[in-house]
């Protein structure tokens, strides 16, 4: 799939901030709305699949992404298109040239030990779904917390066959190169590995389009829009998670950042400052629904709780 940062292949209308819109991915269909099967790890039919038209139930769709293509409308396979590098034409504000992404793994940032994560190998990840390498960033300016919009009814026994069913859908429903994300969270608390690449890498995720290239994406199974609630656990897990990712780079969990929009996000222009906690949701930076009404309200003490945890930068 192609690596650089191109059209995105969405439409010319601004995504509605009423509806749960693309993320960053290519298509606009939702991730699998049920908990995966545990014995073929299939994830749940959805109507939605291959549909252009966002949802309105508030689901996580995992939308326009990270290459170049431009998909036909109606695709519901299409490639990772990305937010353009293209500056616009125009009196706009333009976004700095951006450098073509490293696919070379750099030196690891230093910082406190991570909290543990099960491993994209412990999980149980089909890499030869994956074909083209990581990219990678300069450096992790933010985190943005996401919902994947799944049942909330599964066993935690279950997490590892709801991931691989989620890289199924991604890899061959969309036409995606891995997943969107960079670390996925349970009800349990367990953090999973995302997207590939090392864990204690600034990879490249594809989560929150027009500002993927700053940041990470921690996503919450299950759906916080339509009646879920984040347990203790996992608002614990995900402030101690962004805690480490951000203190790897010296960035405060609590403060706040000004990033430029790498594509119009129906909340942002291409070029636009936009001024961002450095733990946001999603519907922060895109116009989505996304992480759900209940996670996007646990914001504020799970930035709270990630600037008290072990595992900041002091």
């Amino acid at each position: 799939m192609p690596t650089s940062e191109a059209g995105d292949g969405s439409s010319d209308t601004a995504p509605s901030p009423t509806a749960e819109a693309p993320t960053d991915e290519g298509g606009k269909t939702p991730e699998p709305t049920g908990p995966a099967d545990p014995t073929t790890g299939a994830p749940a039919p959805t109507s939605d699949t291959g549909s252009d038209t966002p949802p309105t139930t508030g689901s996580e769709p995992t939308g326009p992404a990270d290459s170049g293509d431009s998909p036909a409308p109606g695709d519901s396979t299409r490639p990772e298109p990305a937010e353009s590098a293209a500056p616009p034409t125009g009196e706009a504000s333009q976004p700095p040239a951006s450098p073509a992404p490293e696919t070379t793994a750099p030196t690891a940032p230093t910082g406190p030990a991570a909290p543990a994560i099960v491993d994209r190998a412990t999980w149980g990840a089909d890499e030869s779904l994956v074909e083209d390498p990581p990219e990678y960033l300069d450096k992790v300016k933010a985190v943005f917390v996401h919902h994947t919009a799944g049942t909330n009814d599964y066993s935690c026994a279950d997490s590892p066959a709801i991931m691989r069913a989620i890289l199924v859908y991604h890899v061959r429903t969309e036409g995606w190169n891995d997943l969107g994300y960079n670390f996925f969270v349970d009800k349990c608390g367990t953090v999973f590995e995302g997207r590939a690449g090392g864990v204690g890498q600034r990879v490249r995720g594809a989560h929150t389009y027009g500002f993927n290239g700053d940041s990470a994406g921690i996503s919450l199974l299950g759906d916080y829009e339509n009646g879920g609630t984040p347990t203790a656990a996992a608002k614990q897990a995900i402030a101690d998670l962004a805690a480490w990712k951000l203190g790897l780079d010296g960035v405060d969990p609590q403060a706040k950042v000004t990033l430029t929009a790498a594509g119009d996000t129906g909340v942002y222009k291409t070029g636009q400052k936009a001024v961002l906690n450095t733990v946001s949701g999603h519907r922060d930076g895109f116009a989505t629904l996304c992480p759900g009404k209940t996670l996007y309200s646990a914001l504020p003490g799970i930035r709270t709780a990630a600037g008290q945890s072990r595992y900041a930068t002091r």
